[in-house]
């Protein structure tokens, strides 16, 4: 089973793409920000507009390790990988362990290492962070609703 697909694309099968860590980056929920609000010298506490919440975009890594057959598996899967990240558009970035999709942008890569290959293998690859982030938070986050019979509602 995948662990991931980008644009629909199985991350591993297309990339020779793993995620080693970081897919908890994408769990934690986004910081809220500051509601308009007035100190009045009169009063206790604040006054503070909670009405309409709004969140902080957020940023994302993952961890990867992209391995190639040989060199030229290796370039076509790395060179593949980002042309799609690459692309003018939002991205959908699917994680089949949460069962969730997340519209992200690709930012940057960082800490790019080469990985030893054994002697008795062709196999190249690379360990490097994928850094993603987010245009709008409320495109990767659900909305509940409890009713008067405390259930659960997405909206």
């Amino acid at each position: 089973m995948s662990q991931a697909t980008i644009n629909g694309n199985e991350i591993f099968t297309t990339y020779g793409l793993t995620i080693m860590a970081g897919m908890e980056t994408f769990l934690a929920y986004p910081k809220r920000k500051d509601s308009v609000s007035h100190d009045w010298p009169e009063e206790e506490g604040i006054d503070i507009d909670l009405s309409e919440p709004h969140f902080e975009a957020r940023e994302f890594t993952l961890k990867v390790l992209l391995m190639g057959a040989d060199r030229a598996d290796f370039k076509t899967k790395y060179y593949g990988l980002f042309a799609e990240l690459s692309s003018a558009n939002n991205m959908e970035l699917y994680f089949t362990d949460i069962d969730q999709t997340f519209t992200v942008y690709f930012k940057t890569q960082q800490n790019v290492s080469k990985v030893k290959r054994r002697l008795d293998t062709q196999n190249v690859g690379v360990t490097f962070d994928l850094v993603f982030g987010e245009s709008d938070p409320n495109d990767n986050i659900d909305v509940f609703i409890v009713t008067d019979l405390d259930e659960f509602i997405i909206a």
